[in-house]
């Protein structure tokens, strides 16, 4: 789904890093990592559904595939193959439960259960000691609560660079005031209030227009995938659910960027520097 700040869609983002190289060798990976999927934002708290927990896991196994298996197509010089060493991870994502939770799916794929040969440990007095979960590998994951609060708060500022900055909150907020929006505004007011009645047990009247474009998009694409009957469906056309997307889209576009204003993009200028 589409994430509403860089801060949101971030999830996670793994820095794999190895020793040694030779020419063609692969050094460490960056993955910048979405979330899975999750349970629409109109009825808080959102959590990771079951869906997205299966999504996230099978990208780790992926990434796992491609450059940690002993058997990877790209592997990584020096990784641990099997048993995770954590100095070689750096895991990050920002305190939030589907973000939190989507990492730990992601990394039980990238580094799945080693069974009881691998997960298990002999103690001085002759007792093995095996892991649960059938050697289930616990890695953690750095978290982080803002950019301008907080240990290494600086080290993390593309991570969540735009909710330390109050400049780039204001220059977001001048979004509202401005021709274009007031323009989409009127032009889609028609458009909102013509699905009133698929959304009318969240949304007043009142809260069924375009400022609201992406909570509304988010609310019906969430129950397009979970809802096994949505009131009044035959509104939600293929042409609808297109113009739901491309106004949440232009909405959130204009939230995060203006040419003439270059602070409301910090999150996403920050972001591009640490990569």
């Amino acid at each position: 789904m589409l994430g509403k700040k860089v801060l949101f869609v971030s999830s996670l983002l793994p820095l794999i890093q190895a020793q040694e190289s030779t020419p063609e060798t692969v050094l460490g990976v960056y993955v910048f990592h979405r979330h899975g999927d999750r349970s629409t934002k109109a009825y808080a708290p959102t959590s990771l559904t079951d869906l997205g927990y299966a999504q996230v896991y099978a990208s780790g196994n992926y990434y796992r595939q491609r450059y940690i298996d002993s058997n990877a197509s790209s592997p990584i010089y020096g990784i641990s193959s099997d048993l995770v060493k954590t100095s070689q991870l750096n895991v990050q994502a920002p305190v939030d439960t589907v973000l939190q939770n989507s990492a730990a799916g992601f990394l039980q794929g990238l580094y799945p259960p080693v069974g009881a040969t691998l997960g298990s440990q002999k103690l001085a007095n002759g007792t093995s000691v095996e892991a649960p979960l059938n050697g289930y590998q616990l890695i953690p994951v750095q978290a982080v609560t803002s950019a301008s609060s907080g240990t290494n708060s600086e080290n993390s500022a593309w991570l969540q660079g735009q909710s330390g900055c109050a400049n780039a909150i204001t220059s977001s907020n001048d979004y509202f005031f401005s021709q274009e929006y007031m323009t989409l505004l009127n032009s889609t007011k028609s458009f909102y209030q013509s699905l009133l009645p698929v959304i009318n047990t969240t949304f007043t009247s009142g809260q069924d227009t375009f400022k609201n474009a992406y909570s509304i998009f988010d609310y019906i694409h969430v129950s397009t995938i979970h809802n096994s009957s949505i009131p009044s469906d035959n509104l939600l056309t293929n042409e609808t659910l297109f113009q739901l997307q491309t106004l949440a889209d232009n909405h959130e576009f204009n939230l995060a960027y203006n040419a003439s204003q270059p602070i409301r993009a910090i999150a996403g200028s920050t972001l591009a520097a640490q990569m």
